[in-house]
């Protein structure tokens, strides 16, 4: 890889924290020239993972212009409100210390009778002072809504108060890993399209945010006691959390009206197993067909959150037997399967929609 291309992948990777370590290895391989150059990109970025950055290289650097030139980086920062950690040797800095002490938290629920849910983080922006950003979250849609207030934390704990009292089964609010509830903001915003400016503003605070689970994939690897059994798929999805959530599409009308026919025009009485076998056919086609198949994705990632959330309340065997289901390749296909099959025998009837509530405006109505 050339010195340009490493600088090109500085620049593209610069404000992810989890980047910063190898981006300060890329910039010590670079060429003076090249340094310059990058540091001239950089002088219209106004993060605190920049000012990281900086500071690291600043450290390792032995050119006196160059050093000039971040130091002046870092004033620009500190100018422009950005904290700026003093520069110093190498070692644990005084800024992580503190980082370590301060308190995030974070919330999710589960899916609505809209197929939407709420994930709210909390992050300490400064001494008894919190950003809450609450999110509107759609199965397949994406990010719906995004809002933010400014709270101390007497404040921060009667909102998160307020939140976990609404939760009442079918509809459920458990706290999370204020990074996993960060996470699903990001990842809704980047599926609808929607929040991108404030969303690259939240990222440069995203850094702060811990806990256990902070991707998809920390949840497969939960400590559970060893003796914890799985409990079975249809015992899961027939748990009182999955009942509001439904799946929906175009034809879903036409395609019921098929399905609860087959066998009651025939002439001849069918079989039960029969029944179900063209009953089965029927779904099939309509997840493979692509009508359905589109689902597929957001129904992994639906149930590696349901897992998540039956591990905060406590049921290990729903959640083990969501993550030996989700590990099988035709996982995403049964679970899909099931809630079709339930959107197709429903009963024409009033479905309750709108259980999403937003303690915060309650709480704290001037915004």
């Amino acid at each position: 890889m050339d010195t340009s291309t490493k600088m090109d992948n500085i620049i593209s990777n610069i404000n992810y924290i989890e980047q910063l370590e190898g981006n300060v290895d890329a910039f010590s391989q670079l060429s003076n020239d090249i340094k310059l150059e990058l540091l001239d990109k950089l002088k219209f970025e106004r993060t605190e993972i920049v000012g990281q950055f900086l500071n690291r290289i600043y450290t390792k650097e032995h050119d006196k212009q160059i050093q000039k030139i971040i130091k002046k980086l870092l004033f620009r920062l500190k100018t422009s409100g950005i904290k700026v950690e003093e520069l110093r040797v190498e070692g644990e800095s005084a800024l992580k210390k503190y980082e370590e002490k301060r308190v995030h938290r974070g919330l999710m629920s589960n899916y609505d009778g809209d197929g939407t849910r709420l994930a709210v983080v909390a992050f300490e922006a400064k001494r008894n002072t919190y950003v809450l950003v609450h999110s509107l979250l759609h199965f397949s849609r994406g990010l719906l809504e995004l809002g933010n207030i400014t709270v101390d934390r007497e404040g921060l704990g009667q909102i998160f108060t307020e939140y976990l009292k609404g939760s009442l089964k079918p509809f459920v609010i458990v706290e999370v890993a204020p990074r996993y509830a960060y996470y699903l903001i990001e990842e809704a915003s980047r599926l609808s399209g929607q929040y991108a400016d404030e969303i690259k503003q939240m990222k440069s605070f995203s850094y702060r945010l811990g806990g256990r689970v902070q991707k998809p994939s920390d949840v497969y690897v939960l400590p559970i006691p060893n003796d914890i059994e799985s409990s079975s798929l249809d015992h899961i999805l027939s748990n009182s959390l999955f009942e509001p959530f439904f799946v929906i599409w175009d034809t879903l009308e036409d395609d019921k009206k098929q399905f609860n026919d087959i066998g009651a025009s025939s002439s001849i009485v069918l079989p039960p197993y029969l029944m179900e076998e063209k009953k089965q056919a029927l779904i099939k086609n309509l997840i493979e067909n692509g009508k359905l198949s589109p689902n597929l994705p957001f129904m992994k990632r639906l149930m590696e959150d349901y897992a998540y959330i039956f591990y905060t309340l406590g049921d290990f065997k729903s959640f083990k037997g969501l993550v030996d289901i989700l590990q099988l390749s035709d996982g995403p296909y049964k679970m899909l399967s099931f809630f079709v099959k339930k959107a197709l025998r429903e009963e024409e009837k009033a479905q309750e929609h709108g259980l999403i509530i937003n303690p915060y405006e309650q709480v704290h109505p001037q915004r």
